[in-house]
Formats: C-alpha cells, sequence, structure tokens
C-alpha cells in the first residue's frame, strides 16, 4: 500500500511538472514542438468526424480536413459513439493516456534509490517522449498496451489487442512474440491455432477495408520526416547526402552491412547455455516486445525520433539483471 502511494505521488509530481512545461509554453524549447498541441491526436479527432458525416479521412474534402488519415482504419470503426462523446474525446482522453502513462512508467521503474529517480527524471522529461506527449501521437497507446499484455493473464484480450495494435500501425506485429513467452508449456499445436487466429482475423479486417488501407498506405509513403526529429538507422546516411552529397544507396548499404556484421559478431559472444531464457516473467516479457520493437522500426522506418520512447520499457528487465551473465551480451 505504502509503495502503491509512493508511485501515484510521483507520478502526479511528473503530472504537475507537464502542465508547467505547457502552461508557460516552456515544451516548444525542450521538444521541438509545433504551434499547436496535440497534432497527431487531432488528424484523429478530423478523421472520427469525417467517417461519421460519410466522408473518407483519406480523400475527402481538405476544407474540412479531411485528408492526411495515417492511421489504420480500425481506430475509426471500433471507437464508440463518437459524435456523443466527441467532448470526452477531445479534451479528457487525451489527459487519461498522459496520466496512465506517466503512472505505468513510474511502476514500472518503481524506484527505490536515488539511481532510480534519476531513471524517472530522464525517462519522463526527456525530449522524445514530451515531444510524444506534446503531439498527443497514438503510439502512447501502444506503449501502454505493451505494458498490458506483458502483465495480462487473459490471454484472448492479449492476441485481440495485438490485432488492433497490428491494424492501427502496422509495425507492432512485433507484439505477437506474445504468444510465444505468455504462457509456459504452451504446445506447438496451440502456438500455430493462436496464430492463425490473430493472422486470419487481420487479414479479413484488411481485405473487408481494402481501399482504406490502401489509401492510409499511399499517404504515409508521401510523408517524410525532417533530419532534426529522425530516429533511425539511415539517419546518417540522409545527413551525409543532403550535408555532403554523398551517394545515399551506397551509403545505406554499408551502414546496413555494418550494422549486420557487428550484430553477427554480438551474437557469436552469447554462450546460450550460461543464459535463463526463461521468458515468462513480465520484465523480460517487457523486454522482448519493446526491444525488438523498437529494433524492427530503428532498422526499417524513418521514425520520428518519439519513438525512441519503447527504450524505456526495457529499463526494469535491465535494472532486474545489470550483474547478471544475461545481461553481459547487451554490453
Amino acid at each position: 500500500m505504502k509503495n502503491n502511494i509512493k508511485i501515484f505521488l510521483i507520478s502526479l509530481f511528473f503530472l504537475l511538472i507537464f502542465y508547467f512545461i505547457f502552461e508557460t509554453n516552456f515544451i516548444k524549447f525542450l521538444a521541438l514542438g509545433s504551434n499547436h498541441y496535440f497534432g497527431d491526436y487531432k488528424i484523429v479527432l478530423n478523421a472520427m468526424q469525417c467517417y461519421e458525416q460519410g466522408l473518407s479521412p483519406y480523400i475527402g474534402p481538405s476544407e474540412l480536413n479531411c485528408k492526411g488519415f495515417n492511421y489504420g482504419h480500425i481506430i475509426l470503426v471500433i471507437t464508440p459513439l463518437k459524435n456523443f462523446l466527441f467532448n470526452f474525446y477531445l479534451n479528457i482522453l487525451p489527459i487519461i493516456l498522459i496520466s496512465i502513462f506517466t503512472l505505468l512508467i513510474i511502476k514500472i521503474i518503481n524506484p527505490r534509490n536515488s539511481f532510480h529517480y534519476f531513471l524517472c527524471f530522464l525517462s519522463l522529461l526527456n525530449p522524445a517522449t514530451l515531444l510524444l506527449i506534446e503531439r498527443m501521437n497514438l503510439d502512447i497507446l501502444l506503449v501502454i498496451i505493451i505494458i498490458f499484455i506483458s502483465f495480462n493473464r487473459v490471454f484472448f484480450v492479449n492476441w485481440l489487442l495485438v490485432i488492433f495494435s497490428f491494424l492501427f500501425k502496422f509495425y507492432p506485429f512485433t507484439y505477437g512474440l506474445i504468444i510465444f513467452v505468455e504462457k509456459t508449456k504452451r504446445k506447438k499445436l496451440s502456438l500455430f491455432l493462436i496464430f492463425l487466429f490473430i493472422f486470419i482475423t487481420s487479414l479479413i479486417f484488411l481485405y473487408i477495408y481494402k481501399e482504406e488501407y490502401s489509401l492510409m498506405l499511399k499517404d504515409s509513403g508521401a510523408w517524410k520526416m525532417g533530419l532534426h526529429y529522425l530516429f533511425s538507422i539511415k539517419t546518417l546516411a540522409k545527413i551525409l547526402k543532403e550535408g555532403f552529397n554523398f551517394h545515399y544507396g551506397l551509403i545505406l548499404l554499408t551502414i546496413y552491412l555494418s550494422f549486420i556484421i557487428l550484430m553477427i559478431k554480438k551474437i557469436r559472444k552469447i554462450k546460450f547455455s550460461d543464459l535463463n531464457l526463461n521468458f515468462f516473467t513480465f520484465e523480460k516479457k517487457l523486454f522482448l516486445l519493446s526491444a525488438n520493437t523498437l529494433l524492427f522500426c530503428f532498422i526499417v522506418f524513418s521514425n520520428a525520433f518519439y519513438r525512441e520512447v519503447f527504450l524505456i520499457l526495457t529499463l526494469p528487465y535491465l535494472l532486474k539483471n545489470a550483474h547478471e551473465k544475461e545481461f553481459q551480451f547487451i554490453l
């Protein structure tokens, strides 16, 4: 009970800090944000209004803000009472998401000494996290989902959340790894059937709304991230191309080959016989999902740097195993 009260008070403290830096507009100096708060979230709200009016949020009239929606169509289909609860979605839901996010980050770090408190400050007040909140990008929801499915023991709910996350933003297909680690001694046939359920359900939804997802992918392909926001293995190649007119493809190939060679060398050093490969603890599941999601996004996409927030979710496992052999291969 005392620990829960402590976590609540620490979370409240950080929420007050968020309120202060937003109220004073100091956020613009910390996160390089835009002139309008919650810009990414407002795209979703505009899309909801267009959807309710029977207009396409992808290729509808631009004067009604019915263009530029680049999220999965599932968020528009399953969101209930869009008109009736619009004020709730506009004014209250962002505060709830920020509050839950803050509380969960403090909870999983569970500060017990000065170093842990420093990590809380670093996790919640860094430019990546602040930009995520300033834009109210719904990656914040995907972070909450990772924490939830790593803890939750109602497995069917986990599978539904994996489907939702994938259909909302394709990169969380990595969340599907949860089926391998959520239960001990799960039979191969069970794994296959669960995978089949997730795959076929996702495929059916994609088929039903294939036009909407095609438009989403087309719009996403036209959207480019500026270098000052970029989080990607491609960053150095883009800087060398823009600054020194180097050949982008050649530099990118060199970087990818160097990365692959480095990973192979690291893997060869691992003595798997010395590792405790029991992935059924909360910390290990959280690490597995977040680290693989982060790595996939870093290698494949040109992300905004707020996606670095997934690094925070690796902390509980790293803190718990900092002196174990299992941890040494990461260094």
